[in-house]
């Protein structure tokens, strides 16, 4: 993918993330509209890069043969999006009548943020109970994920009950309270990682972040976010994450840490670019394998970022790793 394409991709995707109005220096061709969609739909952000095109002049709008499909989509999203909200409103209140104490998780919790929730593209309902094994019950059909989650399907919707809220291999007493705007931004920046270094991670996770980071900036204690990373061994991750965040998305340095010093996040935005979300740029290749050879698939792309993930967060990598291990034996 030329540079200019990404380029282009990057501003319209600043302009829907913070509803700027955009001029682009040049007009895209029919070619780099349909790249730039494709680069939408493999780092699920076409919610945000329609935002992006509406902030565009009239006379630099996309061809009129891409609106049926553009419509399409938004109508899709929006869609998604009100199916989400009527599975996990009943499910909450359910879990809550049970006497479980269920806590949103990622996309779901994230999508607040957005000055159009509607247009975040949602996943599966990510909750967190901490009464796991009664939340569990209330699901008999759920199979248990190789990270020890209950998944199941809801009225279309996959749903994924956590036994824990964090992606960070600590007790849950060295870590902020799970909901609070300090943990919400440690989930969303751990989760990020623990992506990163296995089948990918794309521009939607950092988003998510970098409105997080924007809306609760004055909330939370940053000298609280910044002793948990360190507890976590995620510091020097959070600070690279943060550098792509000001440097692709135009996130205000005020908003991270104290005392934030910017560094080269080229080899992340590499892995970001050539994954994409969640690996989808791999994934119709993954379909034509067996499990064992998708699993064996995995475990090559873990070993190839082995030295990537060991600089930015060791304890982390060798905890997820023997995370997998254990789960993946348990399952077969």
């Amino acid at each position: 993918m030329l540079n200019g394409t990404w380029d282009t991709f990057l501003k319209l995707l600043r302009a829907g993330l913070w509803e700027q109005d955009l001029r682009l220096s040049a007009m895209p061709d029919p070619g780099t509209w349909e790249a730039l969609l494709q680069l939408a739909r493999s780092q699920s952000v076409m919610g945000l890069i329609l935002r992006g095109m509406v902030h565009l002049p009239d006379d630099q709008q996309p061809p009129e043969t891409l609106h049926p499909e553009l419509l399409r989509w938004r109508k899709a999203l929006e869609h998604t999006f009100e199916r989400h909200a009527q599975v996990q409103t009943p499910l909450l209140e359910e879990l809550s009548a049970a006497g479980v104490h269920p806590v949103v998780q990622k996309g779901s919790e994230a999508a607040k943020y957005y000055s159009f929730p509607a247009l975040r593209q949602v996943g599966d309902i990510d909750v967190f109970c901490p009464e796991f094994e009664l939340a569990r019950s209330l699901a008999p059909e759920a199979r248990i994920a190789s990270d020890g989650a209950a998944v199941f399907v809801r009225d279309g919707v996959t749903v994924e009950l956590h036994p824990h809220y964090y992606d960070v291999h600590l007790p849950l007493s060295r870590l902020p309270e799970p909901g609070t705007p300090c943990g919400e931004l440690l989930l969303l920046s751990a989760h990020i990682f623990k992506h990163a270094i296995g089948a990918g991670v794309g521009y939607k996770q950092l988003c998510d972040l970098t409105l997080a980071l924007t809306r609760l900036d004055g909330q939370y204690d940053k000298a609280e976010l910044q002793a948990a990373l360190q507890r976590a061994g995620l510091l020097r991750w959070h600070r690279l994450v943060c550098s792509l965040l000001v440097e692709d998305l135009g996130l205000d340095p005020a908003c991270c840490l104290d005392g934030f010093r910017p560094c080269n996040p080229q080899t992340l935005r590499r892995i970001i670019r050539e994954g994409g979300s969640f690996g989808k740029n791999h994934r119709q290749q993954e379909r034509e394998k067996t499990p064992l050879q998708r699993k064996a698939a995995i475990a090559g792309t873990f070993l190839r970022r082995l030295s990537f993930s060991l600089r930015f967060g060791a304890r982390e990598t060798l905890s997820t790793l023997r995370e997998l291990i254990r789960g993946n034996l348990q399952l077969n």
